[in-house]
């Protein structure tokens, strides 16, 4: 890359402070940076409430998505942000399409015009060839000017496998590419395991070879970093076996590996592709949980009784080899007793059946415990063999979901309450109590549907939560208590996971896809081995204690710029499954209001916006109830409505009502072509993201 030179100028936000205007700050708080392509912004703060508006003099160096921390004003009565500082980047790149000025200085037109007015081209990296007008690239903005940015371009991505979903990876900073010092690592890493546990050399393991121990995953699924068994004991006590990948044994401490993993925090699940925390060498290969192959384990045993109570527990190194690699569907069929999946795998129904009765009791026991259930639909996204989305529906959670979830919750809370009680230095996966403006949104909003509320524990959600199942308010109290939640993070301090109804919670489970789980499993085999060597446990481990706290401040962030990232590229691929049926109608429901319009999403989780001014001349938003009005005509969470797809924008689809059949005529049109292609199938995470 070109040595960027660097220039003098000021930034606007410099040349226009008008100190005098704002005078002492009222408040100093943190959010999230939302711009609008229009010079001004938003601030939507941590603590929940409403958007705050942030002038285009008082922009900082913010670009859309940053978390700041900003001064809070109250000027001529209006409540004005100002931003102070940038605490987390999350737009790395600019992506857009390459253009020329009439003034003819190179550009960079943003792909969503939130992130900035304008990138001027300043540069174009070493290793990038010159573009042409009209290619999409990527830039690296180097300096801000206002609401302009001053860069250099990096790639070229018009023309590339994938384009769209490449383009947004680019956008957070992603790379499906691993650095040099990474890939010569790798190939150190043994492809196989031989294990004889009667050498002296051997790390002691217990043999778990010859129980019946199966995967379930997705079909296309390549890392199977967990494995099952259960196992009968007497009339009363089941024994449940949770065995994990022991990535820690290849993925050594401030290697090469474990750096890079530590800074993508997390693997990405795209459409059609996966962007992994670890090299595809480990994550597909030797960590793996292949069938028929001996691997090497972290393993959690659990005994637990037909009332759900836990007797005892333990967690050990193993070595395992799985009997059998099973989906989801098949483990279904197995245990509701269809005939023909359980002759085609007799082998291990005894054991799925035995899983099957101590999931029952699990979950019970957890409802009972009043964690909370949201019941909110995921995607289901199917691409043709040219990675063009051809079909979008509602993934259907079924039994063994429901199992496998279970097993993996009772392994983390095994292994959390374990070490929270043994003082080691920890990684935990945390989630408080609704912050209090949250709390008291979602009451004033219970209040305006007649609901009373006034419930503070998870018992008391889940509890509301059942009792609106099968109303009309069903959907609307679901996701509103959903963002009346906290965001769940990492702690190195272990205060409990609220929406589970947990005192204790870690994520132990994915150390392929997860770098928290890796770091906790570097603190259990150290753990395990001084045990062995010491009557004094956990003597030396107090180094973990830094180690941890940036384990956790790291996932916290990468899990976030993860998340926006994979629902930003669920969104392309919807919009461009809906570019197909502009001008089709369909039946939805309203999933949420803004001051912008009403998001409407149909059965099949497509969501998409019938904007205010669509509704009609009168329409208004009424922040309090959450609802437009407009001609007597409410329009709130939950409503059922009648749309037509009037057009696809950026990824984005645009809806207009249908009254009476017809479509409501439009107030500005906003066309646009369809969103790219991507070009192989759709690769799934183990299980969904969530709070929990």
């Amino acid at each position: 890359m070109k040595k960027y030179k660097e220039k003098k100028r000021s930034c606007l936000t410099e040349k226009r402070r008008p100190e005098k205007r704002y005078g002492h700050p009222a408040a100093t708080i943190t959010g999230t940076f939302r711009g609008t392509g229009k010079g001004f912004a938003f601030l939507t703060p941590d603590g929940g409430g409403d958007d705050i508006f942030i002038p285009a003099t008082a922009l900082g160096s913010a670009l859309n998505g940053d978390i700041v921390k900003a001064d809070i004003y109250v000027v001529g009565g209006r409540t004005e942000a100002r931003v102070k500082k940038v605490i987390r980047q999350t737009t790395v790149y600019v992506v857009g399409t390459y253009a020329m000025t009439d003034k003819g200085a190179a550009t960079i037109v943003p792909d969503d015009p939130k992130v900035c007015r304008q990138f001027i081209v300043e540069s174009i990296a070493d290793n990038c060839r010159k573009p042409k007008a009209g290619d999409k690239v990527a830039g690296l903005p180097l300096e801000r000017d206002g609401d302009t940015l001053y860069g250099e371009i990096t790639e070229i991505i018009s023309g590339e496998p994938g384009e769209d979903i490449l383009a947004v990876a680019r956008t957070y900073g992603l790379s499906e590419d691993f650095p040099p010092d990474v890939v010569a690592a790798v190939r150190d890493v043994p492809t196989t395991v031989v294990y004889d546990k009667n050498a002296r050399s051997e790390v002691s393991r217990e043999d778990f070879r010859g129980d019946t121990i199966v995967t379930v995953d997705a079909p296309d699924a390549k890392d199977l970093d967990d494995a099952i068994c259960v196992k009968r004991r007497g009339n009363n006590e089941y024994v449940l076996y949770v065995h994990i990948a022991d990535v820690s044994h290849y993925v050594k401490e401030r290697s090469p590996i474990d750096r890079e993993a530590l800074k993508r925090g997390t693997s990405v699940y795209f459409p059609g592709t996966v962007y992994p925390m670890l090299p595809r060498e480990l994550s597909n290969g030797i960590c793996s949980l292949n069938p028929g192959v001996d691997r090497f384990t972290l393993s959690c045993v659990m005994n637990i009784d037909r009332r759900g109570r836990m007797s005892a527990s333990r967690i050990v190194r193993g070595v395992i080899r799985t009997v059998r690699r099973m989906d989801y569907d098949t483990v279904a069929a197995i245990v509701e007793g269809d005939e023909k999946a359980r002759s085609e795998n007799a082998d291990v129904c005894e054991m799925l059946d035995a899983a099957k009765e101590l999931a029952d009791i699990l979950h019970e026991v957890r409802l009972r415990r009043g964690s909370i259930e949201f019941d909110i639909p995921e995607p289901k996204i199917t691409l043709d063999e040219n990675g063009v989305c051809v079909d979008v529906e509602r993934y259907i959670h079924k039994v063994s979901h429901m199992m496998i979830e279970e097993f993996m919750l009772a392994a983390n809370e095994t292994v959390a309450e374990t070490f929270d009680g043994l003082k080691v230095p920890f990684v935990y996966r945390v989630h408080e109590a609704p912050p209090p403006e949250k709390q008291q949104a979602f009451v004033e909003y219970l209040g305006t549907l007649g609901i009373k509320f006034d419930g503070t524990e998870p018992r008391d959600y889940a509890e509301l939560l059942e009792s609106v199942k099968g109303t009309p308010n069903e959907g609307a109290v679901s996701r509103t208590a959903l963002r009346a939640m906290a965001k769940a993070k990492y702690m190195t301090k272990d205060i409990g996971h609220f929406g589970l109804a947990l005192k204790h919670y870690c994520h132990f489970t994915s150390p392929i896809r997860r770098y928290p789980d890796l770091q906790i499993h570097r603190i259990i085999t150290e753990f395990i081995a001084k045990s062995a060597r010491s009557t004094r446990n956990g003597r030396g481990m107090k180094r973990y204690e830094a180690i941890a706290e940036e384990a956790a401040a790291r996932s916290s962030a990468r899990e976030q710029i993860a998340l926006m990232a994979e629902r930003r590229a669920d969104d392309i691929k919807k919009a461009e499954y809906m570019s197909a049926h502009t001008g089709e109608q369909f039946d939805g429901v309203i999933s949420s209001v803004t001051r912008w319009g009403a998001f409407v999403e149909l059965p099949n989780c497509v969501e998409g916006l019938i904007r205010t001014e669509n509704m009609g001349a009168s329409a208004a938003f009424d922040e309090t109830r959450r609802i437009i009005i407009c001609d007597g005509v409410l329009w709130n969470i939950g409503k059922p409505v009648r749309v037509v797809c009037e057009s696809v924008e950026n990824g984005k689809v645009n809806f207009l009502p249908v009254i009476d059949g017809k479509p409501v005529e439009q107030a500005e049109k906003h066309h646009t072509a369809p969103s790219g292609k991507t070009t192989s199938p759709r690769t799934s995470s183990k299980g969904k993201r969530s709070y929990r």
